[in-house]
């Protein structure tokens, strides 16, 4: 599929580093609006092929988040509500007080919130220089999420909901105010007016409130909420139109559905590290569905270290445009056993994709590839273990598609182990 544009989810700026945008603190919340591009050089014949590989987490998996400051109060706060995310998603925030950490917070730069986004959290770090701050790639020292006004005197609501945003850009969610199926029709002279006073320059407005993601993937689950906890409040004379902006201070049914569609819960999975046990608390117990802790031994378990997709793939032998899927993983328990690693495509919407041509398939017609393997050890290490999936054989019309796709591991009709579902867009063209 030449010529092939493929968008995700991104701000496209020159440099691989993230810096954090702020908002002031009647803006409620402040966040990332500059994303991780990628660096590889472009292959001729490819056009306007530009991407971001998910920022997710492993469905699974304890994310350490230290504490560089702050009083007991203030961070008793934090640790209280950003936990109310592991009643839908299957992360275990792990509260260290030494050591790394995947999340790092900081309560000393005033005014502002902000937080890096999912797993660009462990690619660079917010350091004090002089009597700023600066992002400084590949230095996991410092701060990558800021609470600029939190002190003894914040309310319980202000601390929920300025919580549950800047941990939801942690985990991989993005502003729901810029989603481009939202009908927010703006005042921009009023909002630029606004945010003026603020001392906010027409560009970074711009990037933090008008402009729209590319795409939507990434962001909800197919569909504009405005309800969401990603979505910014703002005062009604911004808005053209009686389209009401909600003043939101709790996950809504849609936030809650895309975080569990993301990090679904699943038994059978387990994650290498960090291997920091979270501490017991004396919070009352959730309804959180809990991974047993013991599992029978002569059963396969997998252990995922990482997993990966670049959108930007290229099969060399058959000069095919797609997407190559990488993870690192352990089996235990599963000698000389055949399993199966499959990727299936669907609609945003949950609708599989339909295969006419017998060449990418499930067994019951989906569009699916597929790829077995047999440990040769009792504990097999895979790297960088890829599966190459044609763009072509996604058979879709010319046109923008909002897609998503899933991942497992079968051991023969038994399915052992599956991801969260990671969106995309692709932009197939007419011509």
């Amino acid at each position: 599929m030449k010529n092939l544009k493929l968008i995700l989810l991104s701000c496209i700026i020159a440099l691989a580093i993230v810096t954090p945008a702020v908002a002031q603190t009647n803006d409620i919340y402040g966040c990332v609006t500059d994303f991780v591009t990628d660096e590889k050089p472009k292959r001729d014949g490819v056009k306007s092929a530009v991407f971001q590989p998910s920022k997710q987490w492993i469905p699974g998996q304890k994310l350490r988040v230290k504490f560089i400051d702050g009083s007991e109060f203030v961070k008793n706060k934090v640790k209280l509500y950003a936990e109310v995310w592991e009643q839908y998603a299957n992360i275990d925030f792990v509260f260290v007080e030494t050591g790394s950490a995947e999340i790092r917070v900081r309560f000393t730069e005033k005014g502002v919130s902000w937080s890096y986004f999912g797993k660009d959290s462990m690619a660079q770090s917010s350091v004090k220089r002089g009597t700023g701050y600066v992002t400084v790639p590949g230095d996991t020292t410092g701060a990558s999420m800021n609470f600029g006004w939190f002190d003894e005197k914040t309310s319980d609501q202000e601390f929920r909901r300025t919580t549950l945003h800047e941990f939801g850009h942690a985990l991989g969610l993005k502003h729901e105010h810029q989603n481009a199926n939202g009908n927010i029709k703006w005042n921009e002279e009023a909002v630029y007016a606004y945010f003026a006073k603020q001392g906010w320059s027409k560009d970074k407005t711009y990037y933090q409130v008008l402009k729209r993601y590319g795409d939507d993937s990434e962001i909800t689950n197919g569909s504009y909420d405005p309800l969401s906890i990603m979505h910014y409040w703002y005062p009604p004379e911004l808005v053209k139109g009686d389209l009401k902006i909600f003043d939101n201070k709790d996950l809504s049914e849609g936030d809650k559905a895309i975080i569990v569609e993301m990090y679904p819960f699943d038994e059978t999975v387990t994650v290498n590290k960090p291997t920091t046990n979270k501490p017991t608390t004396d919070k009352p117990t959730t309804d959180k569905p809990v991974s047993p802790t013991i599992v029978q031994s002569n059963m396969p378990t997998f252990s995922f270290t990482d997993v990966s997709v670049d959108f930007e793939g290229f099969n060399e032998q058959t000069e095919q445009d797609g997407m190559v899927f990488t993870s690192d993983f352990m089996v235990k328990n599963g000698l000389k056993q055949e399993f199966t690693m499959a990727i299936y495509f669907f609609t945003a919407n949950g609708t599989p994709l339909v295969d006419s041509n017998k060449q990418y398939y499930s067994a019951g017609g989906k569009v699916a590839v597929y790829k077995k393997f047999v440990p040769a050890y009792a504990d097999a290490v895979y790297k960088q273990f890829e599966i190459f999936m044609p763009y072509d054989e996604l058979e879709l019309d010319c046109g923008k598609h909002n897609l998503k796709y899933t991942f497992g591991i079968w051991n023969g009709q038994k399915q052992i182990f599956s991801t969260g579902a990671t969106y995309f867009v692709l932009n197939v063209p007419c011509e």
